[in-house]
């Protein structure tokens, strides 16, 4: 197959252009994470409602607790690898009735996909207990009101 300049030249426009828009696709942000990423920009302020119920483990093999829960986001940070990331802290009792410090750490994807990491420390130790990690869909398990 011979092909003239001109040929040659729209060949290699088609094939780039083609390119271009499959690699702009593969980076594009879900709606909802945009939105929520307007709403924490603009002031807004933005409450994630949690339904654990409708979660998963992390590898995907189980739901998450029957469980609900939901935080006001104070301060957040948003990086390119983790998307937008907050946190909550809180001191309690647990179960066993010992004080502790619970960590709470949420990532949401630039796919809508909200990661649930929660940690405690029991007071007077230097041990950091990981009590699971979770991922919810938005805005199934995990809903953002403003």
């Amino acid at each position: 197959m011979n092909l003239t300049g001109r040929a040659l030249l729209i060949l290699l426009s088609v094939l780039s252009a083609t390119t271009v828009s499959t690699v702009a696709r593969a980076d594009e942000t879900s709606p909802k994470y945009a939105e929520v990423l307007n709403a924490l920009q603009t002031g807004k302020n933005v409450k994630v409602v949690l339904d654990m119920n409708r979660c998963t483990t992390a590898d995907g093999a189980k739901p998450g607790p029957a469980t609900q829960a939901g935080l006001i986001i104070n301060a957040f940070r948003v990086t390119a690898q983790n998307g937008i990331s907050f946190a909550n802290a809180h001191q309690t009792v647990d179960s066993s009735g010992h004080a502790v410090t619970e960590y709470i750490r949420h990532s949401l994807s630039r796919e809508g996909k909200l990661t649930v990491r929660a940690s405690k420390l029991v007071v007077g130790t230097t041990e950091l207990v990981n009590q699971g990690e979770f991922v919810c869909e938005v805005p199934d398990g995990a809903r953002f009101i403003w």
